[in-house]
């Protein structure tokens, strides 16, 4: 399986996405970098529609038809948590170096993780070990903590909170930030993340992430 609309690079990797509004703008970031997937994987259901939250700021509804869209030529391949097996074999028959998550609605298994040649990553729009768990920027938002940033570490078998590969703060001057906005600039300061770490592996340094302070354990 060949990358269908080229690319800059020739690192193999999958990107698992559920659709929602993050990982369609990772998805962008990653296409205007000209680094698209060779594979993009999606959970088994269509996700759903987000609406807008008046005091979070308004989310695009139906992302998924955007992210389809953005996909073009790009494989797709469903994965039920119950099919985790034939995704790791197709991940290794395709192979692919790496894989990126970018918003996923359950635990991947041990296998898919080893299934990549090299590593298995996720971007996490907060700083963590802050904001672990779904919808980490809509949480900061509600709780009125301005210290945004994105975080790319390594996946484990719990939720965010494998070693931390690379994170970089977000410097925002709005002082009522709108959400759409927030995870835009996280998914595009992460694709940097992410492109930049791949180019250095295997030479990473990861940190293991301190669990002194967290509002989500």
């Amino acid at each position: 399986m060949m990358n269908p609309e080229g690319g800059r690079h020739n690192l193999r990797f999958a990107l698992f996405s559920s659709g929602a509004f993050f990982s369609c703008e990772v998805m962008q970031a990653l296409i205007d970098q000209d680094f698209r997937p060779d594979l993009l994987v999606l959970p088994e259901y269509p996700p759903a529609a987000r609406t807008a939250e008046p005091d979070l700021g308004n989310i695009a509804v139906a992302p998924q038809r955007r992210l389809l869209a953005l996909a073009g030529k790009i494989d797709i391949v469903y994965t039920p948590a119950a099919q985790q097996q034939q995704c790791a074999r197709l991940i290794g028959q395709s192979a692919i170096e790496f894989l990126l998550v970018a918003c996923w609605p359950y635990l991947l298994d041990s296998i898919v993780i080893e299934s990549a040649a090299k590593a298995a990553l996720n971007l996490h729009p907060s700083l963590l070990p802050r904001y672990r768990g779904p919808d980490p920027v809509a949480r900061q938002l509600a709780a009125g903590d301005t210290t945004f940033g994105v975080t790319l570490h390594r996946l484990n078998q719990r939720f965010d909170r494998g070693d931390i590969i690379a994170q970089a703060a977000l410097n925002h001057p709005d002082p009522k930030p709108r959400r759409e906005v927030l995870e835009r600039l996280c998914a595009r300061l992460g694709v940097d993340l992410f492109i930049d770490a791949i180019g250095r592996f295997p030479d990473w340094k990861p940190v293991a992430q301190s669990c002194q302070w967290s509002p989500t354990d």
